[in-house]
């Protein structure tokens, strides 16, 4: 790889298979990316690291020549195997997609039609890139999805995206962007919103990949470890420029830059230390589960107790929690941690009255919550004692209304009618989340990612609650903002003595915020307890497993050996 000039410089002889030379982007109003210059030889894999903002994805972007509607490159050059990109029209660009240069993007669920199976789309994707039969086309969807470790392939083939996790998508997107055999594939964080054991998977699929096809990987992430996991040379961007590159583990090792160690401090800040609990993996592997359920605490601020949810009627429904006991007591924070699938999120609905019981009991504050319906659910949410915070604050706010609107909604259907009083309770909560009141007026478009969770704090907290459901808050931020939100979370526990329910896959924001662990496996609490005891010394084999999957620093390369260890064990414990 060849990086421009005040960042290590590493040469090679070999023509590579994409340059960068000085890219400019931005519009008539400025610049966003300024002189951005690195090259990519076949088969080596490159991660793009910094903070939200700093020019990552519309490098790529422009790499795909897919820039939103009001950008452009400004200057400079993208050369791919020799061949100028800048200033190609749709038409040449139609078989350089997908079949030269390939992408696969955090939310799968957005480039997949909702209406069609994904197979369809697969093999739609297939006969148009390949001119291949129908019958063809459907044999080599079977082919891809079994490549891509998708069990049931035939059953998969017809169902729709809705049917599918989350983990299950990803793969179905990785299938039809590798389809074709791309050269080049960027994955623009791919794995950000994966619970940790389908992130290893799909991370391993994308290096035997790399290592089988000679293919190219630009991989975009926010997270350091997920990065020196796959990558052999990074690039830092700061403010639209490079400010640090060369390979992976020098960078992170011995950073030089002063932006590139402050992103290694705030990702240290919540990371546990794993190792311990790998070397045990074995130790305990014939051995039962500990028993099921979180300690009691005198007098809990919410208790549940046997709880059984079904969701689906007839043949299509399944049992999603089965005698779930969890308690939270006052200003405590306890985390449920668990794969896509294991009954996380349906936790949350049943607290809030979402997703019905089938049988047991949630008491919050002393009073039966769980039968509630019609005329006293309202009037218990509106009392706003139990506030959920959700992953996309983007998507759970009205982008046509100015934030403090936002958060003074609930006051006014609670009854507080008075604007001019609304309007000083959000400037001081505004204030109590750390953000500049005067950013009341803006649009949630107008806000950085952090700044807009921040807001679905404020609007969460503008109305007293006794308890937060927080539902992956920060999955889906950079490392900085990561820590500056979790550090408000602690503080507001602290200090207003509220509770919280945490759902993470992100072990090192649960060992940074959370009093207590649950750990959540095919919809039972399989093992609870002290957060530090419960990550390094866990018993159950799924609970080694997900702290297993956990990318570090240190790991270098995705160790499949060990995790194929904790599977074995995993299923070994299913049996007893």
């Amino acid at each position: 790889m060849i990086v421009q000039e005040g960042a290590r410089v590493i040469t090679s002889s070999a023509i590579p298979l994409l340059a960068v030379e000085d890219l400019r982007i931005g519009s008539p109003a400025g610049s966003i990316v300024q002189g951005v210059s690195f090259s990519l030889r076949r088969g080596e894999s490159l991660g793009i690291v910094g903070e939200s903002g700093s020019g990552k994805s519309l490098t790529c972007r422009a790499i795909l020549g897919a820039l939103p509607p009001a950008l452009r490159v400004m200057g400079g050059s993208i050369r791919y195997k020799g061949a100028e990109l800048v200033g190609l029209d749709r038409r040449s660009w139609m078989p350089l997609r997908s079949k030269s240069i390939s992408a696969i993007f955090q939310d799968p669920g957005s480039y997949l039609n909702p209406s069609i199976p994904v197979g369809r789309q697969l093999a739609e994707a297939l006969r148009v890139t390949l001119r291949l039969p129908r019958t063809e086309a459907y044999r080599r969807s079977l082919d891809l999805f079994r490549k891509m470790g998708l069990r049931d392939e035939e059953a998969i083939y017809r169902q729709y995206p809705y049917q599918l996790s989350g983990g299950m998508l990803q793969r179905v997107l990785i299938a039809i962007a590798v389809c074709a055999g791309p050269e080049l594939l960027i994955a623009d964080e791919a794995t950000t919103a994966l619970d940790v054991t389908v992130q290893a998977e799909v991370l391993d699929l994308l290096a035997e990949l790399r290592n089988e096809q000679g293919l190219s990987l630009i991989l975009v992430s926010h997270d350091l470890a997920v990065v020196a996991q796959m990558c052999s040379q990074i690039l830092v961007f700061r403010h639209g420029v490079i400010v640090e590159a060369g390979p992976a583990q020098p960078v992170l090792n011995d950073p030089q830059h002063d932006y590139t160690r402050s992103l290694l401090r705030n990702h240290a800040q919540f990371v546990i230390d794993r190792v311990p609990a790998r070397r045990r993996i074995t130790d305990h592997a014939t051995k039962p589960p500990s028993s099921p359920g979180v300690a009691n605490l005198a007098g809990p601020l919410l208790r549940l107790r046997g709880v059984d949810v079904t969701l689906g009627a007839g043949r299509e429904s399944r049992p999603v929690l089965q005698s779930v006991d969890l308690t939270v007591g006052q200003g405590e924070t306890v985390a449920v941690i668990g794969e896509t699938g294991s009954g996380k999120t349906t936790l949350l609905r049943a607290i809030l009255g979402v997703a019905p019981l089938q049988q047991g009991s949630i008491f919050f504050d002393g009073a039966e919550i769980a039968g509630l319906r019609g005329r006293p659910l309202r009037e218990f949410r509106r009392t706003g004692r139990i506030q959920y915070v959700f992953q996309d604050p983007l998507q759970s706010l009205d982008p046509d209304l100015p934030v403090g609107r936002s958060i003074a909604e609930g006051l006014f259907i609670r009854g507080n009618t008075d604007l001019a009083s609304n309007m000083a309770r959000v400037e001081a909560v505004l204030a109590a989340v750390g953000l500049d009141p005067m950013l009341r007026e803006r649009l949630p478009r107008e806000l950085s990612g952090g700044q807009r969770q921040r807001v679905v704090i404020a609007r969460a907290l503008i109305l007293d609650p006794a308890l937060l459901l927080l539902d992956e808050p920060v999955s889906s931020l950079d490392a900085a903002s990561r820590t500056q939100i979790l550090q408000l979370l602690s503080s507001l526990s602290r200090e207003r003595g509220i509770a919280q329910i945490l759902i993470s896959h992100d072990l090192g924001s649960v060992a940074g915020l959370a009093d207590r662990v649950a750990v959540l496996y095919r919809g039972r609490i399989v093992e609870s307890g002290a957060t530090s005891d419960l990550l390094q010394h866990p018993r159950h084999a799924y609970t080694r497993l997900l702290i297993g999957s956990a990318p570090t620093l240190a790991d270098g390369a995705a160790d499949k050996l060990e995790r194929y260890k904790l599977r074995a064990a995993l299923a070994v414990a299913d049996k007893i």
